[in-house]
């Protein structure tokens, strides 16, 4: 649970919470009133310090993947249609959406290959009030507004650190609160049990739900999230971005509307020059940056590339190792470090077949993933979980095949990753007509 402050702030009077956002979100209005400094610090609604690591402070230009979590750079995406002429967006709607993209952070880095979520359920009465928060932790746990939902419901104390215990696939310790979230995924995913956990609970109650991405309408690891907001009752939807997903693509703001929700699809064009206009679409970008590498993994390319061992010969590999040479030489070359596991012994690092049996490490594929978009090479550093060059080899392509990738080269320790970007940022056919044959 946390800290009484938090709790006063969501459960009682509307003054508290308004100065909690004023505490976490810089941009919310200043005449909110009261709550400790100390509370908010509690809540913790990012990770801590200790857990982030700056790139500055790494000369080397390593980046440690289940540390850094990179800034994903401001990209203008196209406007979207709201979904009912009877919404209109509010500042308070835009204040807590707000909230929704700050938690979403939280698990960021995390959840590969889902996409980083949030949610907010808030009351409508004479103040607004937050009856449940949330964020997804990683695949296979539940999504971020179930976890709003099960706080609301009264299954969790606290939404968001149930989610906080369910972020490591074998926690530190065993904790009663994982175990509840464990056995509570149980049920979820058991024949109808979002109605076992959810229905009416909130039926009697004006609540919106704030999510920073649409809610999925399709049956995978979990039970869709758009049927358990209806199922609990929930009366209306504020969307931050559609998801692409070709399995969602509008599936699950239908399954809402059509269930007799209002649903809420914030724009991120500010088609007028004003301070609440420019707020939803700052907050609608921000939605839309929380998932870009979660687009390009989904999103079909037009002319399928077909294998990239195959249409990479050994010339284009020799630019491609020319090219990080230099890369290199000037430190500007974007590196991977498998993360140190303590539970990894180094009998298991010697074992030259250790790499065909190590699980994949989300935390290093998503950071691997979003650099491979955004700069096509990168340098993999993989000495903490292998010591022979053939396991380098086996995990590597492992990862390769995991990323649609292409193994460029393996040297001690390290490896050499590949993989074209939807807008190119490489041009490897004159890289490797340039080239002179010396590496």
């Amino acid at each position: 649970m946390c800290s009484a402050a938090v709790a006063s702030a969501k459960k009682s009077s509307p003054a508290p919470m308004r100065f909690l956002y004023r505490l976490i979100l810089p941009t919310a209005v200043a005449a909110y009133s009261n709550v400790s400094r100390q509370g908010y610090l509690n809540r913790q609604y990012t990770r801590s310090n200790d857990d982030v690591v700056s790139p500055a402070l790494l000369s080397s230009g390593v980046f440690v993947a289940h540390n850094h979590h990179p800034v994903v750079s401001h990209r203008t995406i196209n406007s979207f249609l709201r979904s009912t002429a009877k919404c209109e967006v509010g500042t308070a709607d835009v204040e807590h959406m707000k909230l929704a993209a700050r938690l979403a952070g939280i698990g960021k880095g995390n959840t590969y290959p889902n996409p980083a979520v949030g949610c907010v359920l808030v009351r409508h009465q004479a103040e607004d009030e937050i009856v449940g928060s949330g964020f997804h932790p990683r695949a296979g746990m539940p999504h971020a507004e179930v976890f709003a939902l099960l706080e609301a419901c009264g299954h969790v104390d606290d939404g968001v650190e149930a989610a906080r215990s369910a972020m490591d696939d074998v926690p530190a310790s065993t904790s009663d609160e994982h175990q509840k979230v464990l056995d509570l995924l149980k049920i979820y995913k058991s024949e109808d049990g979002a109605s076992k956990l959810f229905k009416d609970h909130l039926i009697d109650s004006d609540i919106t739900a704030y999510v920073t991405l649409e809610p999925c309408c399709h049956v995978g690891q979990t039970p869709p999230c758009a049927l358990s907001l209806v199922a609990a009752g929930i009366k209306r939807v504020v969307v931050g971005f559609p998801d692409p997903n070709p399995r969602v693509a509008g599936g699950g703001i239908k399954v809402l509307q059509d269930s007799g929700v209002d649903v809420l699809v914030l724009s991120s064009a500010a088609t007028k020059d004003t301070d609440s206009v420019e707020e939803e679409s700052a907050v609608a970008n921000e939605c839309a940056n929380l998932v870009e590498h979660f687009v390009k993994r989904i999103s079909p390319r037009e002319e399928p590339l077909g294998s990239l061992d195959e249409l990479i010969n050994g010339k284009k590999r020799r630019a491609l190792r020319k090219l990080a040479g230099q890369q290199k030489t000037d430190g500007t070359i974007h590196q991977v470090e498998w993360p140190r596991d303590f539970s990894i012994s180094d009998e298991d690092k010697k074992d030259s077949d250790f790499g065909e049996r190590v699980n994949l490490n989300v935390r290093f594929l998503e950071k691997v993933d979003n650099l491979l978009w955004d700069h096509e090479i990168v340098l993999l550093r993989l000495n903490n979980v292998v010591h022979k060059k053939k396991g380098a080899k086996v995990l590597s392509q492992r990862v390769a095949n995991e990323l649609d990738a292409h193994v460029a080269q393996v040297l001690g320790h390290t490896a050499l990753l590949y993989r074209p970007g939807f807008d190119p940022v490489l041009d490897l056919d004159e890289l490797a007509s340039n080239d002179d044959g010396n590496e």
